[in-house]
């Protein structure tokens, strides 16, 4: 496993689980449907059959509950940010208090506690990504919740933790920043197991698009800021506070990237500042001619660059992982 890679990618097995019954099940059901070659192993980053949720901090202080909330809302409570207070219970035409949304649902024997918030009861099957209203202000940081609202931490898969500590070279793929890498980042043990000296390259391969989650458009996220926002999760994992960007490069050492109207802004001189390498590499536009996407064999050959080219022999023996 020292020559091993391990990828934080974004992966959704969920729907499979209500069919089999077991997360790990489900896994094993769409790799085989997905043909995962069987030197691949794909290993969920917390590792539960029962659900769990996220909630997002905005710089103007208000809380936005539940991952289709954050990146993908059904219409027409886009960019309505949700904060878990207590509800303000209003009065009817003849003065009487009349019941919140949370006590007429408490009413109905459910699979949801009594006294749960609203937002997460909701089925999360409506949402639209065609036509998204941007958040009022950047996503600060992000937090797993319990049914109440209540910020709690999570262990992570022990399972992750050690293909973790037997990797050579960590890949954060492309995905959703908020609702896809950092729900893996902030689970505990995460942040120590990814510090780890012994992985000598921690690749970010960079989105070739920004989207509601790293907008608004006025002021939009930048490289550096996927960076930031992806070292400050490793180390709430680790409880502590907010690194100094010299410590940046414990937790991402290259960052891949292309350059297009939709993408983020890359500084070279800013990351080379910090330790950090850069790698731009050519894309073409998406097909729907909006952000960019990149070349797979320019991809391929930036990261075996990096990383150094395995020869053939100790392919056949070492293994790549996938973590949800």
């Amino acid at each position: 496993m020292a020559g091993a890679t391990f990828a934080f990618y974004a992966y959704y097995p969920n729907r499979a689980r209500l069919f089999t019954g077991s997360f790990e099940s489900a896994i094993y059901l769409l790799s085989s449907i997905c043909a995962v070659p069987g030197n691949v192993s794909v290993i969920p980053s917390l590792n539960s059959n029962f659900a769990h949720h996220i909630a997002a901090g905005l710089e103007d202080g208000s809380v936005i509950t539940g991952q289709n909330n954050i990146s993908h809302p059904s219409k027409p409570t886009a960019a309505v940010p949700i904060s878990p207070t207590t509800e303000t219970p209003a009065a009817n035409s003849e003065g009487r208090r009349q019941k919140t949304e949370t006590e007429e649902q408490d009413m109905v024997e459910d699979a949801n506690l009594p006294g749960s918030l609203p937002t997460l009861r909701k089925p999360a099957i409506a949402f639209s990504k065609e036509d998204e209203e941007e958040l009022p202000t950047r996503i600060s940081r992000l937090w797993y919740i319990n049914p109440y609202g209540q910020e709690i931490r999570i262990p992570a898969n022990p399972r992750a933790i050690g293909a973790l500590q037997g990797a050579g070279c960590i890949i954060y793929s492309i995905g959703s920043l908020f609702t896809s890498l950092i729900p893996s980042l902030v689970l505990r043990d995460v942040g120590d197991a990814i510090a780890s000296p012994s992985i000598r390259c921690k690749i970010l391969i960079l989105n070739g698009t920004l989207d509601r989650e790293t907008g608004p458009s006025s002021n939009p996220f930048t490289g550096l800021d996927f960076v930031t926002t992806i070292c400050n999760a490793c180390a709430d994992s680790r409880g502590l506070p907010k690194p100094d960007p010299m410590l940046y490069y414990q937790y991402v050492t290259h960052v891949i990237f292309i350059e297009g109207p939709t993408c983020p802004k890359v500084d070279k001189e800013s990351f080379h500042k910090i330790g950090i390498e850069t790698m731009r590499l050519y894309g073409r536009k998406d097909d729907n001619g909006k952000g960019g996407r990149y070349d797979m064999k320019a991809l391929e050959q930036a990261l075996e660059a990096i990383i150094g080219r395995k020869d053939t022999k100790s392919n056949k023996s070492r293994r790549n992982t996938l973590v949800t």
